[in-house]
């Protein structure tokens, strides 16, 4: 199937950037939907990859293969399955196909890729579709980071564990504007 999207060709294109410098490639997203469509995509063009999500099993031997075998090259993670004790270190390109309202759970699925002490950069690609609700969410997120930078001076993740009630409900706003529920 032909997903016509501009935040589709970007990937393919990010995807064959790292591939063609010799960098692995770690891809997060909270849909398991959009999860198949990657993993499809890497399978249709032969591109060798791991992936974990809620179900895996077996998380050991995924990370493993992604740490260890130059033939994968892509790491695909739901956001959720991302947590505590994920290596991802073998990677060096991360994208969050998708935002998720809370950016601590962002960065905390980015960190799985950095590594206190490594000392090569990683770039990190985060994807938001124009004149969506995702660029609504971004905005909401950039606000209240640069809010909480201007406050305290410095990036304090744990500071920005939750939405507030107001942040909420100017969401829904937003969304009821969008779809006309309102």
């Amino acid at each position: 199937a032909k997903h016509q999207s501009g935040k589709w060709d970007l990937f393919v294109e990010l995807l064959q950037e790292a591939r063609e410098s010799g960098q692995k490639l770690v891809v997060f997203t909270q849909f398991l939907d959009m999860m198949t469509i990657i993993e499809n995509y890497l399978n249709d063009n032969h591109i060798g990859y791991a992936s974990i999500r809620g179900s895996t099993s077996d998380r050991r031997k995924q990370l493993e293969t992604f740490r260890s075998d130059p033939k994968c090259e892509v790491f695909v993670a739901s956001l959720k399955a991302a947590g505590t004790g994920i290596d991802l270190t073998a990677g060096s390109v991360v994208i969050h196909y998708d935002r998720w309202w809370n950016p601590a759970k962002e960065n905390q699925a980015t960190d799985r890729v950095h590594r206190i002490g490594q000392n090569r950069g990683v770039q990190v690609f985060k994807m938001v579709t124009k004149g969506t609700i995702e660029e609504h969410i971004h905005q909401l997120i950039q606000k209240k980071e640069n809010l909480l930078q201007g406050i305290i001076g410095y990036d304090d993740q744990d500071q920005i564990k939750h939405l507030d009630r107001d942040d909420l409900i100017n969401l829904f706003n937003q969304l009821n504007q969008e779809f006309g529920t309102g």
